[in-house]
């Protein structure tokens, strides 16, 4: 081979290879530029609702009519694609077929299960009066679950119940709220303190 042959081949590499490079670098530039684009496809979607409603009062009576409970909310947010509503400092009224109603109330709430379930948290307190057969009843925790169907309100959060001078602390609990007496167990070890007679409430 020629020393002309040879400068000419080693000049055709050379451009090859530049050419390599140019192609390199172009591919970079082209991935560094689409990067804002692909994130921007993955970034996910703002959470909206698709409905609010401010004030809200509404009231849910049983099969024969009588009311079972009633709910009022400063706002109500709706979410379909998760099938839940979020409450603002709900309000709840649980209805009894006999004796006082159980009183409710937090700073948030949450409405899932087509209504069924009822979570409030943030502040939580549940009160019911006394009547000739119960003696009232004031509970605090920090979430509550409540189940309409069962009549069911369960926390697996520190409670505490208050009854007429007596208390009781646990790690969670359990309450029939719908049964005369309203039927509770707790979670893990409870402290029970029963106050002296005449530390009790007398009554009204």
């Amino acid at each position: 081979m020629t020393r002309f042959a040879e400068r000419q081949d080693g000049a055709r590499r050379q451009w090859l290879l530049g050419i390599g490079f140019a192609l390199v670098g172009l591919g970079a530039w082209w991935q560094l530029h689409r990067l804002p684009d692909d994130e921007a496809v993955q970034a996910p979607r703002e959470r909206r609702p698709d409905y609010i409603v401010q004030g809200l009062s509404a009231l849910e009576t049983d099969a024969t009519g009588e009311p079972s409970r009633r709910l009022k909310a400063e706002r109500l947010r709706h979410y379909a694609d998760e099938d839940l509503s979020e409450l603002d400092e709900p309000r709840l009224v649980l209805y009894r077929p006999d004796g006082p109603p159980w009183f409710a109330q937090a700073r948030l709430g949450t409405v899932q299960a087509e209504g069924d379930q009822v979570q409030l948290s943030g502040a939580v307190r549940l009160d019911r009066e006394a009547d000739a057969s119960n003696r009232p009843m004031h509970l605090e925790t920090e979430r509550l679950d409540i189940w309409r169907q069962t009549g069911l309100a369960e926390t697996d959060l520190p409670v505490r119940i208050d009854s007429d001078g007596d208390w009781v602390t646990a790690n969670g609990m359990r309450l029939w709220y719908l049964q005369d007496a309203a039927r509770t167990s707790f979670y893990g070890r409870a402290r029970i303190r029963i106050s002296p007679e005449h530390e009790r409430t007398p009554d009204r």
